[in-house]
């Protein structure tokens, strides 16, 4: 009997998959912008039939989310990032003067590995492979344990799709033998420029790196709503978008705050629209099935929707039923609700003004440090103007379901589906990150008085030609 060592074969398939990104995104600094952009516009036209075969697998392998729910995201969601990289120069001459002076230069960072969720497979995935070649970098991706599979197929398909079209071989690779030393060899590689952590943060805690780290996660977002908003449009955008694809989208609503004098509509409104406030014996049930501490839940309740999760904690609930709410009188250190949840459930808290209102919202977003985006629903400008200055998040989302809002979708934040963490004390960034935040921008001076006289006397030369042959030269340097 044949016995395999699962740490030093990751370990090894590590190494082979770094340094081929590296060999690999040396031809490919030398692709101009446009060279980039035909290769991310075909992917966008060949990917887009193979989604269902995608989601079919996500859901079946994590048993995580809604079908629908996703195929409607992702649709919509590369739709609006088509259009919106269409605009953008990432990488080479992004800024000149009216003189014609390179003024700012856009640089590929290197390697960049990937350390993808369970949840959102599908999704992630092709973000993260998107926005790496839109911005000339070469991506390893790390699946997640519980979505390997679908990882696998969603990577194999987007790696065929633009070699085809001429990305270099090795630019896009994901291990296969996925072991904690494994996945450490890939972080703490010199070879590797960054790290882009939307799940595993394990990993990350445990390693001893040098690179710096944008981390892009969920987060347990408070919304409030203030007596000025438009009160049955907030609850109905609301209940939708924290039962949207059963709650694990990163910025959905999980704390609702509430004035005193407009709880009575509130809650009417909530039950209306498809939410079951819990009595205090159903809370007690739910909270046995949850299980939450150490800011996580039982995993079994991710992303199950609320009828499941109804059932499995023996509450009685209708068949229209989409949010399960605990009505709580104040907040406190032990509030198990308090907790992170990945699943449709909801916290209500009233609170006499906005003032109060504004220190629950800093109070729940400190609590367990994870919060990276606040929601409110008002018409006051006072009191939005109050919000945006004194909240501790990366973005704030006024009079629109977060879910959607938060990753560009229908708002006018950019289209992404990584929601910086910074503000909740995890990595370098607090933005909605994009292709650019996948480069640096080189500056160029000029003298403040100084004209550069143009002296080139030798005649244009076809600059895909130039690239041509600048890459063939590195290939034949192998």
């Amino acid at each position: 009997m044949q016995y395999v060592d699962e740490d030093l074969l990751s370990i090894q398939e590590a190494r082979i998959l770094v340094e081929t990104a590296r060999d690999a995104q040396h031809l490919l600094k030398e692709y101009e912008q446009k060279n980039l952009d035909k290769i991310v516009n075909q992917l966008f036209k060949e990917i887009e039939p193979e989604i269902s075969r995608f989601l079919a697998s996500e859901i079946e392998e994590t048993n995580m989310g809604k079908y629908n729910d996703k195929q409607q995201l992702i649709v919509e969601l590369m739709k609006a990032l088509s259009e919106e990289l269409d605009q953008q120069v990432c990488v080479g001459n992004s800024v000149e003067d009216s003189a014609g002076n390179i003024l700012q230069v856009g640089v590929p960072l290197g390697v960049i590995p990937v350390l993808l969720p369970a949840e959102n497979a599908t999704l992630n995935t092709l973000y993260s492979l998107t926005i790496g070649i839109k911005s000339g970098n070469a991506m390893v991706l790390i699946p997640h344990g519980k979505s390997q599979k679908t990882t696998q197929l969603v990577f194999q398909k987007v790696k065929e799709i633009c070699e085809r079209n001429g990305l270099p071989k090795g630019c896009l690779a994901c291990i296969r033998s996925v072991t904690e030393n494994g996945v450490k060899e890939i972080v703490t590689s010199p070879h590797s420029s960054m790290i882009l952590a939307i799940g595993n943060q394990n990993y990350i805690n445990a390693a001893n790196y040098q690179q710096p780290v944008i981390y892009g996660g969920s987060g347990a977002t408070p919304v409030f709503i203030e007596r000025s908003a438009e009160v049955k449009k907030a609850v109905k955008a609301i209940v939708d978008s924290r039962s949207y694809d059963c709650g694990l989208l990163p910025a959905a609503e999980q704390y609702l705050i509430v004035e005193d004098v407009i709880a009575s509509e509130v809650r009417t409104l909530l039950q209306e629209y498809g939410a079951h406030f819990l009595s205090k014996e159903e809370e007690e049930n739910l909270l046995a099935l949850l299980q939450p501490k150490n800011n996580q839940i039982n995993p079994t309740c991710v992303g199950k929707d609320a009828k499941w999760l109804a059932k499995e904690a023996n509450i009685c609930v209708t068949s229209t039923t989409k949010v399960l709410v605990s009505e709580q009188a104040y907040m406190h250190d032990e509030d198990p609700f308090a907790n992170e949840m990945k699943c449709p459930v909801l916290a209500f808290y009233l609170e006499p003004d906005w003032m109060h209102a504004c220190e629950k919202s800093i109070r729940l977003l400190k609590e367990k440090n994870n919060g990276h985006t606040l929601a409110i629903h008002s018409h006051n400008k006072s009191v939005l103007r109050e919000f945006a200055l004194k909240k501790p998040v990366g973005r704030m989302i006024v009079n629109a379901p977060a879910t959607r809002a938060s990753i560009g979708l229908e708002s006018t934040l950019p289209v992404s589906v990584i929601l910086g963490g910074f503000t909740a004390g995890k990595g370098i960034s607090a933005k909605n990150i994009t292709a650019k935040d996948l480069t640096y921008i080189r500056e160029i001076s000029y003298p403040l008085d100084g004209i550069i006289e143009d002296r080139t006397n030798e005649p244009d030369v076809n600059i895909e030609t130039a690239a041509l042959e600048k890459i063939l030269q590195k290939i034949m340097e192998k």
